[in-house]
């Protein structure tokens, strides 16, 4: 039994000598490490620190120019795509060109002349316009009328945007129709009917844009429609809407000021006008088209300084060689300068505008300046 014990005493002995001897190296490995580090801080050449951080730093700043050019570079690719997008959701058969297309068309589609044009020339001509299959289904087979529209006799009235191309633009007409004189004769049913009818018609014309081949095309034969006409019954603000108006002793001098002004302004050469109109939009006047006849409905408003004036004012004018009367109406910009008055502008909305947002902000501070005030002041209340 002792020797039992005993050998397991000199067992345990031998495994904490080990341990120890263990323990010892590793730390003897430790300070060896240590010393090494020491040694290498000390061989160090002077100035190595700063290249090191001089080294962090152009990496850094490389790594940041680098997430700036992708970011620049996918930023572009997004931009060209959303561009690319864009451009594919235009429509060019709903641009200007597509409805002067559809303007074309309607112009050869209700032209025709039975008494000396064969049916074969008018189906050439819309051949220019529509699929061959249905140039000779757009004449029509009537052969007792003449038609004529002109250009100007076509209004634009809707348009359908249908994708892929595609559009249906609707149009007001007045066609004229008149009895075609030679098979007239012919006919003795037809001597009680009209000679001459006047149509007002709605017309919707489908266009196609073939990018392939760069043109617009009337990819189906028109259908007729109808477009209410309802009045307008809503009211739209005027510019002029929420200025403060002028009413002290100035108002008379200004309305006589525009007596002389619109004078002037329908008769006088540039080389006159340029005396009391600034705006150079507008210093040809109206070089003698229109005859100044007088004034109507004259309200005056106070304009960003203390010498400007607004004023919107009804003028009635008259067609030099008729003397036909026309009522229009003018928005001026006025400037007292040296006890006479100038034109600084005409119609110009950007003034408008910037006297509003000058009296909102005026407002806004007078606001603030009154709570302000109040707080201040509590008990003024």
């Amino acid at each position: 039994m002792r020797k039992r014990l005993n050998k397991s005493g000199t067992q345990k002995d031998g495994l904490l000598k080990t341990a120890i001897e263990i323990f010892k190296r590793a730390n003897e490995n430790e300070k060896r490490k240590k010393e090494i580090r020491i040694r290498e801080k000390k061989s160090r050449p002077k100035g190595y620190r700063a290249k090191k951080l001089g080294a962090l730093t152009f990496w850094l700043l490389f790594s940041f120019m680098l997430l700036i050019v992708l970011v620049n570079v996918f930023s572009s690719n997004g931009l060209s795509n959303a561009v690319t997008e864009g451009e594919e959701e235009l429509n060019k058969a709903t641009s200007a060109e597509g409805i002067e297309f559809a303007k074309s068309f309607l112009v050869t589609y209700f032209n025709w002349n039975v008494d000396n044009e064969k049916r074969s020339d008018r189906i050439g001509r819309l051949g220019r316009y529509l699929p061959d299959t249905l140039s000779e289904e757009a004449v029509t087979g009537g052969s007792n009328w003449n038609s004529t529209l002109t250009r100007e006799s076509i209004v634009l009235k809707d348009i359908d945007n249908l994708g892929d191309s595609k559009a249906l633009i609707t149009f007001q007409v007045k066609v004229l129709f008149q009895r075609s004189a030679v098979n007239n004769q012919a006919e003795d049913k037809a001597k009680s009917a009209p000679e001459r009818v006047k149509a007002d018609k709605y017309i919707s014309v489908p266009v196609f844009y073939d990018e392939e081949e760069n043109r617009f095309i009337v990819y189906d034969l028109p259908s007729f429609t109808f477009v209410e006409q309802k009045k307008i019954v809503r009211t739209i603000a005027l510019e002029t809407d929420g200025l403060k108006s002028v009413t002290d002793g100035s108002t008379q001098n200004i309305k006589a000021f525009l007596d002389t002004f619109f004078e002037a302004f329908s008769t006088d050469s540039k080389d006159k006008l340029t005396y009391i109109v600034e705006d150079p939009k507008h210093q040809n006047g109206l070089n003698q088209t229109m005859n100044f006849v007088r004034l109507k409905n004259t309200e005056i408003f106070e304009g960003k300084k203390a010498e400007e004036k607004v004023v919107r004012t009804e003028v009635i004018l008259a067609e030099p060689d008729t003397g036909i009367e026309f009522t229009s109406s003018y928005l001026l910009v006025l400037a007292e300068k040296e006890g006479r008055y100038t034109v600084l502008h005409i119609n110009n909305k950007s003034y408008i505008d910037e006297l509003k947002n000058k009296k909102h902000e005026e407002e806004i501070e007078a606001t603030e300046g009154r709570e302000l005030h109040k707080e201040d002041d509590p008990e003024e209340e």
